[in-house]
């Protein structure tokens, strides 16, 4: 059976190639792909398909034509059209779990780095300016400061607990899917998104994106919040405005910004992003340690795995929507 990995950033393919070897007649392409056509020509045959980073818009998807099982390395689905797939009855995999506390705990570092004015220190220390410009650096201390959370969901509950718990923050969530009761069980209060936006000192954003969150946080949000305060985002780009939260950087309507993703990744040079100097920047890798690379790697390729062997994925988002198209391919395949 053929398996491609159309892209990855990983020093090798061990993993996969563990997790793969109960596949009978393994065929394992490590495609390189840059392209929808690099994609397209390479995954045509194939009974399934890894990804990374490439984009499988449903055009990409419909051109698999012998494809059983997508497997994504990471959580987020934004990259895969998830209708075309459960249309063609392909189960579409992710590892939800991979990254146990790493995105949580570089959350609680950005906290940190911005408050305490890690990056500037560090700058100044270099250029050997050594005074504390006391007349506009204010770190507070961390108990005094309140972070609210747009998304509770796991990862945003863990930062919370290590926040809460380490450094006494306050805690407020927004989260319409969870009741004030589940949010105080988790160390937070329920609040609405503006309530959030004006009230915290940190605002972090946990939700995926999705058409009802792309742009959710804009001008109007921004607006809200403090001049005091930080925007964190280690969640998607597009879920925050980016021209709108420049504007608020440039004009100074808040404090700074500690961001882990961008609409467009990587990251241009010229980005305006790259000019400010109130913005700590990482590339996409909030998730990275040794132990959650590999981790990544193991339960993608264990989802193709099970697929390819007549098993049930354990890790799948249509299971049941893919199946139901199944049925109808067989059900009309044997009235013809």
């Amino acid at each position: 059976m053929k398996v491609v990995i159309c892209d990855h950033v990983f020093p090798d393919l061990e993993e996969e190639k563990r997790a793969l070897a109960c596949v009978p007649d393994l065929e394992l392409i490590d495609a390189r792909c840059t392209c929808k056509e690099d994609v397209i020509a390479a995954c045509a045959d194939a009974d399934a398909v890894l990804n990374q980073y490439n984009y499988l818009t449903e055009e990409v998807v419909d051109s698999f034509k012998n494809c059983k099982v997508i497997a994504t390395y990471g959580i987020g689905l934004d990259k895969i059209d998830v209708d075309a797939a459960s249309r063609r009855g392909i189960y579409l995999c992710n590892s939800p779990d991979y990254n146990k506390s790493e995105v949580a705990d570089h959350i609680a570092a950005m906290v940190l780095a911005l408050e305490r004015h890690l990056v500037e220190f560090n700058d100044r220390v270099r250029r050997g300016d050594y005074p504390i410009p006391y007349e506009w650096m204010k770190p507070h201390r961390p108990c005094e400061l309140t972070v609210g959370f747009v998304g509770f969901g796991r990862i945003a509950r863990q930062a919370a607990k290590k926040l809460s718990d380490a450094f006494e923050m306050r805690v407020i969530a927004y989260d319409p899917f969870l009741s004030a009761e589940e949010i105080t069980s988790a160390g937070g209060r329920k609040a609405e998104l503006d309530e959030v936006m004006r009230e915290s000192d940190f605002v972090s954003i946990n939700v995926s994106l999705l058409p009802s969150t792309r742009d959710l946080i804009g001008r109007r949000e921004l607006a809200l919040m403090k001049p005091t305060a930080f925007l964190i985002n280690c969640s998607r780009g597009g879920i925050v405005n980016e021209e709108d939260l420049i504007e608020a950087l440039e004009k100074k309507r808040i404090a700074g910004a500690g961001l882990d993703t961008f609409t467009r990744e990587p990251l241009p040079k010229d980005s305006p992003f790259c000019r400010l100097d109130n913005v700590i920047m990482t590339p996409h890798a909030a998730w990275y340690t040794v132990e959650a690379m590999g981790d990544v790697q193991r339960v993608a390729a264990e989802q193709v795995a099970l697929v390819l062997t007549g098993q049930k994925p354990t890790r799948c988002v249509n299971y049941e929507e893919a199946n139901k198209y199944k049925n109808r391919r067989t059900q009309w395949n044997r009235r013809r």
